[in-house]
């Protein structure tokens, strides 16, 4: 394949792009099927990859938080590649840095992207062994614990899980449904094992939460 015309285009895709962007709650920074821009950084805030499935149901692959990559490419930018989900930025001053040139990052960097990589590998084997091995009333256990550990905030013995996450939203990210989200939420918070408002989980004790 003759990548002369490609490689220009490349160029000419990532310098329009700043090298910080703020978003805004909702805001599209990429979209499905587009030709990607490369990777992504984010440095602050948190993101949501939400991806259009052929049959027109819709998931959530991950919630991307601060010092998470995100986005497509290839390591020599030759080839265009499209994007394969939706990133949304889930709050307001969520901040993301353009990584324009694998050649150009430092070693740390090139180590990070490469990791990358690798996590998402991870990712999508544990995912589908969390599917097969757990019911859904565990799966979303699963997933609300995973998110109060990355990024849930300690307050003695009890985390606060700041998220803006509908129950259809940990629906897509848990494999279940919203009803069964509802109805998870509502049994845990009558033990007193969490409580709940809109976009707030509170764990009473984050180490003793069981899936």
């Amino acid at each position: 394949m003759n990548t002369s015309l490609i490689q220009p285009y490349r160029e000419t895709v990532q310098i329009t792009f700043p090298s910080f962007k703020s978003y805004t709650k909702g805001q599209a920074i990429y979209k499905q099927d587009q030709i990607s821009e490369g990777f992504y950084l984010v440095k602050a805030g948190s993101v949501k990859l939400q991806k259009m499935l052929p049959n027109g149901f819709q998931t959530i692959l991950k919630i991307a938080t601060a010092g998470e990559i995100i986005g497509e490419g290839d390591f020599n930018n030759a080839l265009p590649i499209k994007n394969l989900s939706y990133a949304i930025a889930l709050e307001k001053g969520t901040l993301i840095q353009k990584i324009d040139s694998f050649c150009n990052l430092s070693q740390a960097g090139k180590a990070k992207l490469t990791q990358h990589l690798v996590d998402r590998t991870i990712e999508a084997s544990h995912r589908h062994e969390r599917l097969i091995s757990l019911d859904a009333d565990q799966r979303i256990k699963a997933v609300v614990k995973e998110l109060a550990i990355k990024i849930g905030k300690k307050y003695g013995d009890e985390t606060l899980l700041k998220i803006n996450l509908t129950h259809e939203d940990f629906a897509l990210l848990s494999d279940s449904s919203r009803q069964t989200v509802t109805k998870t939420f509502s049994t845990l918070k009558k033990q007193g094992i969490i409580n709940y408002s809109r976009n707030r989980i509170l764990f009473r004790n984050l180490e003793n939460f069981k899936p």
